[in-house]
């Protein structure tokens, strides 16, 4: 990773904001130094342990993750949709603004994910949710998460018109394997995308800040200097990792996957500081339950407070504070890498 490619993401993460910056350093430290020897030894995890207990006595969400549609046009290689069984839908404006309204008057939330198991552009009104947002609550951000097939320059410009964080755009592969591992057409797609970001110049918007995301597979792997150095220039980040098993219920042959440290589980940050809600409303663990198997409450009848000082939702957050992960989803969730580092 050489240095000019460093400085221009530690200055995207400035511009993200709210420590992102620091939390990136670290990160980068202890994951990609010799630094890495140390996590999850006895020194490390008796410091480490101390620092998760005083943030359980205050950590709240202030992380929205909602799923406004479960379609998708894409067929990628590496993530579950292709096998997922829930029905398929777009919530509709009157759900959307329900489920906010549950969860943003009751907790610190200071950030609105539009994104999930579907392609949010699907959803033809996801421009109207992302301006509800702004107006009725306009110091929370909004992030969406989209393989930008379906972002026409019409629909650029309306975007680009909204107040929107980060657009996080998901290309994996080049011209020889996008096709094969996304299944949609990759000159299509990065003409959409070049054009988003000629618009942005054009009209001098720092915002929203725009980050290619490439997922490391076995189709892929020789390509990766390939997509840096096309997209270093244009985007504002380039973020390449490694992707997930979801919790070990999808083992796709093209994942390649490695844990630099030595294996130990610690409470999931996520499950702390975010909320996860599916595109019927529920509340569900995380992202990694794509099936939404295992549901706490729905936010279209009750609020979030009440949801999450439920017994079932407060027994869990129990046993992850305890170091006890035997529960669905958890038992087998790959998160050792994350949890090792998500809490500093």
């Amino acid at each position: 990773m050489n240095t000019p490619y460093l400085i221009k993401e530690a200055n995207y993460y400035k511009k993200l904001g709210k420590g992102h910056l620091k939390r990136m350093i670290i990160k980068y430290i202890l994951a990609k130094t010799p630094a890495s020897c140390i996590v999850n030894r006895y020194g490390y995890n008796k410091i480490y342990d101390n620092k998760i207990k005083n943030k359980l006595k205050s950590i709240r969400p202030t992380l929205l993750q909602i799923e406004n549609t479960n379609f998708c046009n894409a067929k990628c290689v590496m993530c579950p949709h292709v096998i997922m069984k829930r029905k398929a839908k777009i919530m509709t404006q009157k759900e959307f603004i329900k489920i906010c309204k549950n969860v943003l008057d009751y907790e610190p939330i200071n950030l609105v994910t539009i994104t999930g198991f579907g392609e949010p552009l699907i959803d033809k009104e996801i421009f109207k949710k992302i301006e509800w947002i702004n107006k009725n609550y306009p110091k929370v951000d909004v992030d969406i998460y989209t393989n930008a097939s379906l972002l026409t320059k019409d629909l650029g410009k309306i975007l680009l018109g909204l107040k929107i964080h980060k657009i996080n755009f998901s290309i994996n592969g080049t011209e020889k394997t996008y096709k094969k591992i996304m299944g949609l057409d990759y000159k299509e797609t990065k003409e959409n995308i070049i054009n988003f970001l000629q618009n942005k110049n054009k009209l001098k918007k720092k915002y929203p800040l725009t980050n290619i995301s490439l997922m490391i597979v076995k189709e892929n792997k020789e390509e990766i200097n390939s997509v840096i150095k096309f997209w270093e220039k244009k985007a504002d980040s380039i973020m390449v990792y490694v992707p997930s098993d979801w919790a070990g219920s999808y083992k796709s042959l093209s994942i390649i996957s490695k844990n630099p440290f030595k294996n130990k589980r610690w409470p999931c940050y996520a499950l702390f500081s975010s909320i996860t809600v599916d595109v019927n409303g529920d509340v569900i663990m995380c992202c990694r339950d794509y099936e939404s198997k295992i549901k706490f409450g729905n936010l279209l009848k009750k609020n979030i407070e009440e949801i999450r000082r439920g017994k079932n939702f407060q027994s869990l957050l129990k046993k992850h504070a305890e170091g006890n992960y035997k529960t669905p989803i958890c038992f087998s969730c790959d998160n050792v890498f994350d949890s090792s580092l998500n809490w500093w």
